[in-house]
């Protein structure tokens, strides 16, 4: 069909709407109802299949998603129904960036403001989620940060929390956010009946990097109202070493391994590139440049932040390391202590 090979870009989407053409939101509702183009169609990418009764196949169907990936993909499904599809590049994120859109509304209300600057994950959410919890019913709190990936974010945290957007939008590369508190979260049958919501990760790998990533998920998931247990075991005890732990003496075999081991988070070698420890230098150096918490102060957050950090006492015996070299709040425990926790999960990672 001629009309697929046509381009087309968010900033046309004005000339669409006056048009008359068929716009169509792939977006999924919770997304479509926190702000959209104005007279779009929302019908999912999952539901396309099951709802094409719904679309025209006597015109064409301009679709848009929030970034791009899921139009292009809806594009190829409805092609191959036949239907006259035409991919919009950009996506939302960029539409509201240009043209200013406010995605909620509300009545004013004073509000605190919160600069972020260039906080990087999983900073904001935590951040946004303490805050959010010093406020009272109907009282708001007004973001301002540089991570545009913070739009969704925010979106997912609120809906898990059942606080308001009033306000989500990329203005210059910057993401500004009104959120209103909801103490009358109204939870129909299904949720009020016990569910298994926790997360659950073994941290098997002394690796910077996969500490760095499990301990971004956990201090995420705890930030949504998640119940957070973390298994160090083997040389993933090495993240939650004490840098001001009391030297302990120790000989042969337990000597050499001792010796072996790094003595703190801030001493863990990279996966990749580690070039004798240089490679960690050089992320944590990157890491600080942009803003990164350091891993040191990521473990120190989970930890205010209620995260369950338990070390195995098993591998601990086997890596000749004393419960005086560990992080003073860190539990202990064995296999059944963890699957005990798994059994309030539907979250299990292996890192």
């Amino acid at each position: 069909m001629e009309s697929i090979t046509k381009t087309y870009h968010i900033n046309d989407v004005d000339l669409l709407k006056e048009s008359g053409q068929f716009i169509l939101d792939v977006r999924e509702p919770s997304e479509f109802d926190s702000g959209h183009i104005e007279g779009a169609i929302n019908i999912p990418l999952g539901e396309i299949d099951t709802r094409l009764k719904e679309l025209p196949k006597d015109q064409d169907i301009f679709v848009y998603c929030q970034r791009g990936r899921r139009s292009e993909m809806a594009v190829g499904q409805l092609v191959q129904h036949g239907y006259n599809a035409i991919n919009v590049e950009g996506g939302y994120s960029e539409y509201i960036g240009k043209y200013n859109v406010v995605s909620h509304s509300s009545n004013n209300t004073e509000r605190k403001i919160l600069q972020l600057g260039s906080l990087q994950c999983p900073g904001p959410l935590i951040t946004v989620n303490n805050e959010m919890s010093k406020l009272g019913s109907g009282e708001q709190l007004e973001v301002h940060v540089d991570d545009v990936g913070f739009c969704n974010d925010v979106e997912a945290w609120a809906k898990k929390t059942g606080n308001k957007i009033i306000k989500n939008e990329v203005i210059n590369n910057s993401v500004e956010i009104i959120l209103e508190k909801n103490g009358n979260k109204i939870m129909d049958s299904t949720m009020l009946s016990e569910t298994n919501d926790g997360t659950t990760m073994v941290v098997f790998s002394g690796d910077l990097d996969k500490a760095l990533a499990s301990f971004i998920i956990a201090t995420g998931a705890k930030s949504m109202g998640k119940e957070v247990t973390m298994f160090f075991t083997f040389w993933g005890l090495n993240i939650i070493k004490d840098p001001n732990a009391p030297k302990v003496r120790k000989k042969g075999m337990d000597k050499l391994f001792s010796a072996m081991m790094p003595k703190s988070a801030s001493k863990l070698p990279i996966s990749k590139m580690n070039m004798f420890g240089l490679g960690s230098k050089m992320i944590q150096s990157v890491m600080k440049n942009k803003k990164v918490d350091a891993l040191s102060e990521m473990i120190e957050k989970a930890d205010k932040l209620g995260v369950k950090m338990i070390a195995c006492t098993m591998s601990m015996d086997v890596m000749s390391i004393e419960k005086s070299e560990l992080l003073p709040f860190v539990e202990y425990g064995g296999v059944g202590t963890y699957l005990g926790d798994t059994e309030n999960s539907n979250l299990n990672l292996f890192i």
